[in-house]
């Protein structure tokens, strides 16, 4: 493919996207708030291609993450609500609605043998391998859009143009590292100042200064992770999200370390590998990123392809993985405006960048599902906009209120589509760690646990991945927590 077609494809993933976007209704995008201030979001989406079409089947917006101290032990609220990460979840839900119209087209041609009428061939995107697993069939492939650099790794050089002389970033500054001593975090606390922020991010092994890590005698975790974007211009580091500097940490990853390890492992994720006879590995073959000025792209280029792929890239070579098992996927940028970027909304307006303020909603849109469910969600804090998030103790918020992107949710999901699989046997009554994790041998799932494994174990280059495991994931399909299940307070990261 010539220059000229690869700049046709890369604008036509970015088409796929923008249009798509520009078709939902208002609500939950950007607005005018009542200050008169207007908002601004980052925008990602998930875009199939082969040849020249390209299809956007995902879409997701948002700038917010959750605090570690408010994660949720039942799988009811969405811990990261990043743009890339709802729609990468998105795009999980729209994989398990393809298996489940894989399932209706076979037991539609299974009506006409005998007499019964068809749903006729419609575009598929799955296929069965030769040991029964699913795999995306091989004329598509995979893209991601995002209006903006991934947070994290891929921006720091970016980041480094725009730093002021005294080396701050925006609202991370660097600060003296803390070392904490209790014996429990101090989850209960809501941080109002640097130092309280700084305490809670040192409980929780997380580097909040360029010198010495701090270091915690309860801490469970090596202290490998930067905050935010405390030290910017070191790269191929793993970060979490960024935030200002007097705001409770997060232990969520930054999008360039996620997209780095769904670039290892998949887009599918662990639980869908694990559906029925398995889902291979979906490849993500190419990011297209906007917002960046031509005579910066070579460069920024570079370090956008190290941070989402090519810092695993000699490690994977060494534990076995050829260039088909594991690619670093292709960057590439567009020309095309994202009409609810910070610097669009800033140029229309005619203000400066720091009179723009963040959309507060993240907005979730998924293709092909089936009438009367509709195809967008708006999620605010974790849940549904509008929702409660007030819940009786020990037990979870109602799928009324809860996203569907939220584990359990998803699990739901799952759980009903491995009813229909295997309808000879009752559901085993597994927790969501315990799904994920019970993987047959040599299956997709236990390939993408064992690599994953592999990648963040103590020799591995995401040494130190910030998990929060077990504790979080010990619920069942109801949301009911397991007899074993730690509380809340009691439980590591």
């Amino acid at each position: 493919m010539g220059d000229s077609a690869h700049a046709q494809l890369h604008d036509a993933v970015a088409n796929a996207a923008l249009s798509c976007y520009a078709a939902l209704p208002a609500n939950g995008k950007p607005r005018r708030r009542s200050s008169n201030q207007p908002e601004w979001t980052v925008l990602a989406a998930v875009v199939l291609y082969r040849g020249e079409e390209a299809r956007c089947v995902s879409i997701g917006t948002g700038l917010k993450a959750l605090p570690h101290a408010r994660l949720p032990v039942h799988g009811d609220v969405l811990h990261d609500s990043h743009a890339e990460v709802v729609a990468r979840r998105d795009f999980k839900r729209w994989l398990y609605r393809q298996i489940e119209r894989e399932i209706e087209l076979q037991r539609g041609k299974e009506k006409e043998r005998e007499g019964g009428e068809g749903d006729g061939e419609e575009r598929r995107y799955l296929e069965r391998t030769a040991r029964g697993s699913w795999a995306l069939r091989s004329e598509w492939q995979v893209a991601m859009y995002t209006s903006t650099l991934p947070c994290g790794d891929a921006s720091t050089f970016f980041l480094s143009l725009a730093a002021p002389s005294d080396g701050s970033v925006e609202s991370e500054v660097q600060q003296t590292p803390y070392s904490v001593a209790s014996e429990t975090p101090p989850s209960s606390m809501t941080p109002a100042t640097p130092h309280q922020a700084l305490v809670e991010a040192a409980f929780l092994g997380l580097h909040t200064s360029r010198s010495s890590p701090p270091t915690s005698s309860t801490s469970s975790t090596s202290a490998t992770v930067h905050r935010g974007r405390v030290a910017y211009s070191a790269i191929s580091i793993l970060r979490t999200k960024p935030g200002r500097v007097d705001s409770p940490p997060t232990t969520s990853h930054s999008c360039s370390d996620k997209l780095a390890l769904w670039a290892l492992l998949g887009m599918q994720g662990g639980l869908v590998s694990g559906l029925g006879e398995g889902v291979e590995k979906v490849k993500l073959s190419l990011v297209v990123v906007g917002g960046i000025k031509e005579e910066l792209r070579e460069r920024v280029g570079e370090e956008v392809r190290r941070a989402i792929g090519g810092r695993l890239e000699e490690w994977a070579r060494r534990v076995g993985l050829d260039a088909e098992e594991f690619g670093v996927p292709e960057v590439a940028f567009t020309d095309r405006q994202f009409e609810h970027s910070r610097e669009v909304v800033a140029a229309e307006e005619g203000c400066d960048l720091s009179d723009v303020l963040s959309c507060g909603e993240s907005l979730s849109f998924i293709a092909d599902l089936p009438l009367p469910v509709p195809a967008v969600e708006v999620i605010n804090n974790g849940i549904r906009q509008g929702a409660s998030n007030k819940r009786k103790p020990g037990e979870p918020l109602d799928a009324k209120r809860r996203s569907r992107l939220a584990k359990l949710s998803l699990f739901e999901t799952h759980t009903a589509l491995q009813a229909q699989l295997d309808a000879s046997q009752a559901p085993p009554s597994l927790t969501y760690y315990q799904a994920k994790h019970s993987t047959p041998p040599f299956s997709p799932a236990a390939r993408y646990q064992h690599l994953k494994s592999l990648v963040r174990s103590a020799d591995g280059p995401f040494a130190g991945w910030l998990v929060s495991g077990q504790p979080w994931e010990s619920f069942d399909a109801q949301g009911r927590l397991s007899s074993r299940s730690v509380k809340r307070e009691d439980a590591g990261i």
